[in-house]
């Protein structure tokens, strides 16, 4: 490996963060009249495009999403306190809690809030042209499927195509 790989690579990790917090700045202000931040909307896009066959558990969320079960629980009390979900002991086994989303969450079904996520979506990559924005696509998916352990050690799915 050359130093200039090296390099690459060290500029690549911090520009990655770098992006993350001006993606996340950005979202967070679309998603203010919501009452919902970043890390509440990827969750809810976690649930219903990865589980739409209602619920998950914390555990197999937080897999998805890509965190601790505890941080996901942290995140998923907010959205029920908010109404966009509810958790539940899962009546199969009482150490399981499972979230489900409400109805609340068909308000990103709505012609307005698709419009407003075209919008930004737009403007976030803007400075890629289509072909380039397939390939960064198919590269972020790559990097994730090189990501594969989990925040405990065990082998998780990558959280690719989760987009509301």
């Amino acid at each position: 490996m050359t130093s200039d790989v090296v390099t690459s690579r060290s500029e690549l990790f911090g520009s990655l963060f770098v992006l993350l917090q001006h993606l996340s700045r950005r979202a967070d202000r679309e998603l203010a009249d919501l009452g919902l931040t970043t890390r509440q909307w990827l969750l809810l896009a976690v649930l219903t495009t990865r589980f739409p066959e209602g619920s998950a558990s914390l555990s197999e969320a937080a897999q998805v999403y890509g965190s601790s079960r505890q941080n996901v629980k942290q995140v998923a009390s907010g959205l029920q306190r908010a109404g966009f979900v509810e958790m539940t002991v899962d009546p199969a086994d009482a150490r399981v809690t499972r979230i489900t989303p409400t109805q609340r969450v068909a308000v990103f079904d709505t012609p307005a809030m698709a419009a407003r996520t075209r919008r930004m979506l737009a403007d976030a990559f803007a400075g890629l042209t289509d072909d380039e924005t397939l390939a960064l696509r198919d590269l972020v998916r790559s990097c994730l499927e090189g990501l594969r352990e989990g925040v405990d050690g065990a082998p998780t799915r990558p959280t690719t195509e989760v987009t509301r």
